[in-house]
């Protein structure tokens, strides 16, 4: 089941299956929305966007104690 209030959480690319992407793993967005098919659309920080697939990509949603985490490293 899919937290479909997501819109403007963070998200941390684990690993896609895209071969045609810059992003990597780590790399950070914004969540936008989950569509009908449970694929969860992001845009990327590089300005990309990119829409993860279950069961394909892997990602993390991070909690707000992690994105402080995050920010304080960058």
């Amino acid at each position: 089941m899919h937290d479909w209030s997501v819109k403007g959480r963070r998200v941390r690319l684990v690993l896609t299956a895209d071969p045609h992407t810059r992003l990597s793993p780590g790399d950070l967005g914004t969540a936008s929305f989950y569509d009908d098919f449970g694929t969860l659309h992001v845009k990327w920080d590089d300005g990309s966007s990119l829409g993860l697939i279950p069961d394909v990509d892997e990602w993390e949603i991070l909690s707000p104690a992690e994105v402080a985490i995050v920010a304080w490293y960058w």
